[in-house]
């Protein structure tokens, strides 16, 4: 994929006919999520973020990706990976005098509440506009960035989560997926489908594509950034365990028909 003349190469598309070194970016994304942004960002023509935090560094293609279209004032994202800047992205930055606008944090956990507020502290001036999570795809660690970061983001402000069907998607099916017993990251959109149902003052709206999850940022600005819980944001009915013991069994005596399965298969 080529950009404003800066090669990506699509990590996903990747065969041994492939010869183009180091000089690209591995950009961990497909084409149908690529379309899938263009038609959301269409319908937010006129939103020009200039705060940007990202969680997923990967190799720096998304950073050129995301500044190239945004041209934001400044672009901050962090890796737990222990490694540094690639030279193709080290290029990029110099020979476009960017040092001043887009800083990387390696070695950086996305669940390091305090540590990624800090970051924000000191890399921004006003509050965040846009932050786009495509880091672990994970449950917890997803939501610890996003109980972190949300509450940083201005009104009307976007909070994008990457990759929230994975466990969804056919690859993941197999009992022996090293993501086996990890908590579907769908759980958080749940969360968040309950929170913007509780009030829209802190969750506006949110735009679901089977790519990422869009959560607009509501006018609340009663928020303690340090302890804040999305949990503690959510009404929700009390359940009565007492009506699941006491429903009747089936008069036949036999078990209930089995529901049909539905798979729902990858874009890939």
């Amino acid at each position: 994929m080529l950009l404003n003349e800066l090669v990506f190469r699509l990590q996903h598309y990747k065969d041994d006919s492939w010869a183009l070194g180091d000089d690209c970016f591995l950009f961990y994304k497909i084409k149908p999520l690529v379309d899938q942004y263009a038609e959301f960002w269409s319908l937010r023509d006129n939103f020009a973020p200039g705060n940007v935090f990202e969680l997923g560094i990967w190799d720096g293609g998304s950073i050129a990706f995301w500044f190239e279209l945004f041209h934001p004032r400044k672009h901050v994202a962090v890796d737990l990976a222990e490694r540094d800047d690639s030279p193709y992205f080290t290029r990029y930055v110099e020979e476009r005098g960017l040092q001043k606008s887009i800083s990387t944090y390696w070695r950086t956990d996305q669940a390091n509440r305090e540590r990624l507020q800090e970051i924000v502290e000191t890399e921004f001036e006003g509050p965040l506009d846009l932050v786009i999570d495509d880091c672990s795809h994970l449950y917890a660690p997803t939501k610890a960035s996003f109980e972190a970061l949300f509450p940083l983001l201005r009104p009307g402000g976007l909070y994008i989560i990457e990759d929230w069907a994975w466990s969804h998607w056919e690859e993941f099916q197999e009992p022996t997926h090293e993501w086996a017993d990890e908590t579907a990251l769908t759980r958080l959109l749940i969360d968040l489908v309950e929170a913007a149902g509780t009030s829209t003052d802190l969750v506006a709206s949110i735009t679901v594509y089977q790519g990422f999850a869009v959560v607009e940022r509501g006018a609340e600005s009663e928020i303690t950034l340090q302890s804040f819980s999305l949990d503690e944001h959510i009404v929700r009915r009390p359940q009565d365990s007492s009506k699941e013991s006491d429903r009747a069994p089936s008069q036949s005596g036999s078990p209930s028909p089995e529901e049909p399965r539905v798979s729902a298969a990858s874009p890939r």
